[in-house]
C-alpha cells in the first residue's frame, strides 16, 4: 500500500533526482523555459488533493517515468520536465488503475497547462512507455519499497535501479541554462481548477 506518506516521500526524492540530473540530450514537449515557481513537494500535494485518485497511482507514475528514461536514455529528467512528467504519469495511473478519472480539462486545470498541451503530452508519453501501462506486483513493490527506503536515508537493497538516477550531477548551473535555451514554454501557471461542470 502506497498511502500519504508515499507522497511526501516521493516529492523528496524526485527533488533530489531532479536536481541530479546531467545535461539534457533531448529537449522535448515536457521540458519548460524555466522552472515552475511551485516546488515539486506543493505540485505532488495538489496533484494529490485535487486528482483525488489512488496512492498507487502515484507509484506507478514513478514507474512509467523511470521507463522513459530506460527506453531513452538521451531522455533527461530534469527540474524544468519534473511537473510534466508527473502531471501526465500521475494521469495515466490514475486512468489505467482507478475505477473514477476526470477528464483531461480537470487534469489540465489542476497542472496549469492548457488542454490540448496536457492531450500531446500524454500522446508523446505513451508512445515513450510503448503503450505499456501495466505494472507487475513484484516491480510495484520495488519502486514503493525503493522511495521509502531512499527517504530513511539508507540505500535500498534489492530495489531497481532508476534511470533517471544514474546520470552524474551537471556542473553548476549547466543543467538549467541549457535547458532554457531549447525549452519553448514556460512552467505551469497554477491557480485553484475550476469546478468541473
Amino acid at each position: 500500500f502506497a498511502g500519504p506518506s508515499f507522497v511526501d516521500a516521493l516529492a523528496n526524492v524526485l527533488t533530489h533526482l531532479a536536481g541530479l540530473s546531467g545535461r539534457p540530450r533531448r529537449i522535448t514537449r515536457f521540458h519548460a523555459v524555466r522552472a515552475p515557481q511551485l516546488s515539486l513537494y506543493d505540485y505532488l500535494m495538489r496533484i494529490a488533493t485535487y486528482f483525488q485518485c489512488s496512492h498507487e497511482c502515484f507509484v506507478l507514475g514513478l514507474v512509467y517515468i523511470d521507463r522513459i528514461v530506460k527506453l531513452h536514455p538521451e531522455f533527461t529528467v530534469c527540474t524544468l520536465n519534473i511537473h510534466r512528467l508527473l502531471l501526465t504519469s500521475v494521469m495515466l495511473g490514475a486512468k489505467f488503475f482507478d475505477d473514477v478519472y476526470f477528464s483531461n480539462s480537470y487534469y489540465a486545470k489542476v497542472g496549469g497547462v492548457r488542454t490540448q498541451e496536457l492531450n500531446a503530452l500524454e500522446a508523446l508519453f505513451m508512445r515513450l512507455i510503448e503503450w505499456r501501462l501495466h505494472v507487475r506486483p513484484a516491480e510495484y513493490e520495488q519502486y514503493r519499497n525503493h522511495v521509502l527506503t531512499a527517504t530513511r536515508g539508507s540505500s535500498p537493497t534489492g530495489g531497481p535501479r532508476l534511470g533517471f538516477a544514474e546520470r552524474s550531477p551537471p556542473a553548476q548551473g549547466q543543467e538549467s541554462e541549457d535547458c532554457q535555451q531549447h525549452g519553448q514554454r514556460p512552467g505551469p501557471v497554477l491557480g485553484p481548477p475550476a469546478a468541473q461542470g
